[in-house]
């Protein structure tokens, strides 16, 4: 269990160095409102989507799909979501932090913690199931979290517009092109797919360098009520809830490490640039991906212990 707790600390650490990196620029002004601003429009127009595109369309499935895992996994981020849309506007009194309170806790980090987590937890045998799950549950994340940002945001939306929203999203449009080539097999010219990957692949970081340098850690104490909620529900609440559900209906091993993955990684870091694009409280969503992933090593570490211990992990 030493080096579960060594590899959530290998995570975490660099992500929240990053994200002081990015607090750091912006103390010293090295950068600015409007760089900011445009910084989240190249993350959420360009790098996102090639990074989503890449990873989807380059995935390996070559063995058969646990489908029991994969429908529980589906069906329990649907349920999620619903749930948050009904009981959101009863717990929140700002109505333009709905939407991102909605998308905080539902959407998970998964796209960057799930293939890596269950390799760990399980190095040497076929994790698959944790592709085949972000196939399913990322464009479920994007779409709902657009509905959940569009029709909560800071302008009144009508039903076509948040249909038109969910069609243009940068990120659904981005997996979308990755599932067709995925399914059909599609081949890219290398003097193509080069800088598409290298472009992808700057998403992450940068989308975390400009998360630190939107921090307000004064904010954040006047956000304490509604970012604890949102911590607790997504680091505590569901994943007890979730895993013990699958444990109910026998999912053990490779197939419970990648929902362990699921429910427990913290909020994705795409919901920042995306809460500020969309017209959501932009410092709430930013608090969100900062304090649940400083928190997410502790807790993945807590469920990897109990249900190991338990001999639910083989």
């Amino acid at each position: 269990m030493l080096s579960d707790l060594l590899y959530s600390l290998n995570i975490v650490l660099p992500i929240m160095l990053i994200i002081a990196a990015g607090f750091a620029a912006r103390k010293f002004n090295l950068i600015g409102p409007e760089g900011i601003k445009q910084g989240n429009r190249c993350v959420f127009y360009i790098f996102l989507p090639l990074l989503l595109f890449s990873n989807i369309r380059s995935s390996q499935i070559d063995v058969a799909v646990d489908m029991k895992t994969i429908l529980y996994a589906v069906v329990t981020v649907l349920f999620c979501f619903a749930l948050l849309f009904f009981l959101i506007p009863r717990i929140a009194k700002d109505r333009n932090t709905y939407g991102v309170l909605i998308q905080g806790i539902a959407r998970a980090n998964y796209a960057i913690y799930g293939i890596p987590l269950v390799m760990l937890i399980y190095p040497n045998s076929d994790t698959s199931i944790a592709a085949v799950i972000v196939i399913c549950v990322i464009p479920i994340f994007n779409v709902l979290s657009t509905i959940a940002l569009m029709k909560y945001g800071s302008a009144k939306k009508s039903a076509l517009d948040i249909l038109i929203g969910i069609l243009l999203n940068p990120l659904i449009i981005g997996t979308t092109l990755g599932l067709l080539f995925l399914l059909f097999k599609l081949n890219i010219p290398a003097v193509l797919d080069t800088p598409i990957q290298k472009l992808g692949s700057i998403a992450t970081p940068f989308a975390l360098f400009l998360l630190g340098t939107n921090m307000d850690f004064s904010q954040a104490k006047a956000n304490l009520r509604v970012l604890s909620i949102a911590v607790i529900a997504r680091l505590v609440i569901f994943p007890v809830v979730f895993l013990t559900g699958a444990i109910l209906i026998g999912i053990r091993d490779v197939s419970l490490a990648a929902l362990i993955a699921l429910y427990g990684s913290p909020t994705a870091v795409s919901s920042f640039p995306m809460a500020q694009q969309l017209g959501g409280d932009a410092d709430l969503a930013s608090q969100q991906v900062v304090f649940t992933t400083a928190f997410s090593g502790f807790t993945i570490f807590i469920w990897l212990f109990l249900l190991k211990t338990m001999g639910f992990l083989a």
